[in-house]
């Protein structure tokens, strides 16, 4: 019986080392924490905007990186009682105008590091962080070079491409979020549902 407990203990530790986070501080810092490594993404929110769908809640960022260069970050979540309808991954491209195409550069646990095709046929650098079914966050603008700086930095060993296969597009402080929100999208897609209990068909 010890050695099930201790089993289970060290399972718990190994996923708990090896999760990661998209968080934006009260600052207005947004980093990226993967294992025991950070990564400032940015510091400096330039708009904030929210958005209301009754049982979804959406915080968008216009944030500038050091290099002058613009990021777009949103935190998506649901009610209690409701959860989103589809894995992070297919939220999100929902969300970029029902995009069906993207490459992935690498996946750990609750992060991906995507190329995205939008509809006018460009690609946009997105990190996706989905913690739980009610909570997703994700951030995208980045240029090819910081995209892959962030990957080396956090030495992220599950990579499936050693280049990046597209140049993805940046955005500078005039440019607009190239996400997709509306009722019809939150509500005929339908991007959540009613929180599904365990057990339960």
């Amino acid at each position: 019986m010890k050695k099930i407990i201790m089993m289970f203990l060290l399972v718990f530790i190994f996923v708990g080392c090896s999760t990661s986070s998209l968080k934006m501080g009260d600052d207005g810092a947004l980093n990226l924490y993967f294992d025991s490594r950070s990564y400032l993404l940015t510091n400096k929110v330039l708009q904030k905007k929210s958005l209301n769908f009754k049982d979804l809640y959406v915080e968008q960022y216009k944030l500038q990186n050091s290099d002058g260069g613009v990021l777009f970050y949103e935190d998506a979540r649901t009610a209690l009682n409701f959860e989103f309808n589809f894995g992070g991954l297919y939220t999100v491209l929902y969300i970029f105008d029902d995009a069906e195409e993207y490459e992935e550069l690498c996946k750990r646990n609750n992060l991906r590091m995507l190329q995205i095709k939008l509809k006018d046929g460009r690609f946009v650098n997105v990190i996706v962080q989905a913690s739980d079914t009610q909570v997703y966050s994700y951030v995208y603008g980045f240029s090819n070079k910081e995209f892959m700086k962030i990957y080396q930095t956090l030495k992220i060993k599950d990579i499936k491409n050693e280049v990046l296969k597209h140049q993805g597009i940046t955005f500078n402080k005039f440019s607009k979020s190239t996400t997709k929100w509306n009722d019809n999208l939150v509500f005929f897609t339908p991007l959540i549902t009613p929180l599904r209990v365990m057990g339960k068909f």
